[in-house]
Formats: structure tokens, C-alpha cells, sequence
């Protein structure tokens, strides 16, 4: 079946279009997802979810530009990528917010933070706070501070291992007392 009896099937008969197209396109979108996840199950999320998507904005495709495959599988693609960002910020989050050494209490932890983040130039500490602390985009927090997103981005990638780096000194300068 070609991709035109495909599209007028999925008019007709969502349920036996929709079951057709993951048979046929079910593996190369699998194949691209996997290619920036490594849990099975946000693998699994992603590709339902694009199947979901294509379905519901079915007449964005245009089979004049380009192939279903190739289409679907940048959809895959680009969700894969906004999953393992969201992922990359959530694990981030939490290495900001929870103490990894049990023997330091909450409030040690919290102190060692604050001590880290005020070693940091103002701006880097605004970027920080408003983007893990927050929760807020690059996008919203480059209007905020009246910055270029670019510059937000980096500077906010270079405070973050900053900030690291004097965290892990703060613990090594704790295990050597």
C-alpha cells in the first residue's frame, strides 16, 4: 500500500490506518528515538506519542515534500530530543535540590549551595536560580534579564558547572576535616 491509500485509509478507518502505519512505520521510528534515549520506556513514550501527534495533524504532511518515513521519524527525532532534555533538566534539578552525601544534613547541603551560588557573578546566579530553582525556559529568562537566548544558554551551561565544580571542592574540603 502506498502512502496515498495509506492517508485516505487513516479517513476511513482510523483504528485499521493506524494499526497499518505502525506496522510499516513502527521500526525506523522505534530505530530514532533509541538513537537519543536509553530507557526502553521513554523509547516506548516517544514513539507513541509521535504516532499520536501525526494522527491529530495528519494534514500538516505533505507527501509532495517528502516521504511518511522520513517524516515521522524527524517527528520521533525531535521528540526524542525535547524527552532527554527534559530528562537532562530534571536530573540537574534534583542534583541541585537533594543532598548526595547522607552523612550532610539538609540544611548543611542547602548552606553549601547558597555559599556556591553566592561565588558566582550576580547574572550567573540569576540565570541558575530563575532556570532550576524556577523552573523557567532559556526563552522566558533571556527576555527576563534582556539577553540574547545564545548567551543565556551558554552562561547558564558554564555556572551550572561552575557551580558544580566549587560543590564537589566544599565536599572534598568537608572529607579532608
Amino acid at each position: 500500500m502506498d502512502e496515498r491509500q495509506l492517508l485516505e485509509l487513516l479517513e476511513t478507518d482510523p483504528e485499521g490506518g493506524m494499526a497499518l502505519l505502525q506496522s510499516q512505520y513502527g521500526e525506523p521510528v522505534r530505530y530514532a528515538a533509541a538513537q537519543r534515549l536509553d530507557c526502553t520506556e521513554d523509547v516506548r513514550f516517544c514513539v507513541h506519542d509521535t504516532f499520536a501527534d501525526f494522527y491529530l495533524h495528519r494534514e500538516r504532511f505533505d507527501p509532495e515534500k517528502g516521504s511518511l518515513r522520513a517524516y515521522l521519524t524527524a517527528i520521533a527525532e525531535r521528540k526524542a530530543i525535547r524527552r532527554w532534555r527534559e530528562n537532562r533538566r530534571r536530573q540537574m534539578a534534583e542534583q541541585l535540590s537533594v543532598p548526595e552525601s547522607p552523612p550532610l544534613t539538609a540544611w548543611e547541603t542547602r548552606d553549601e549551595l547558597y555559599d556556591s551560588l553566592g561565588a558566582l557573578r550576580e547574572s550567573d546566579r540569576k540565570i541558575l536560580l530563575l532556570r532550576y530553582i524556577e523552573g523557567r525556559s532559556v526563552r522566558e529568562i533571556s527576555d527576563a534579564l534582556g539577553l540574547n537566548y545564545e548567551c543565556v544558554k551558554k552562561r547558564g551551561q558554564r555556572a551550572l558547572k561552575k557551580l558544580q565544580r566549587l560543590l564537589e571542592e566544599k565536599r572534598r574540603e568537608g572529607e579532608e576535616k
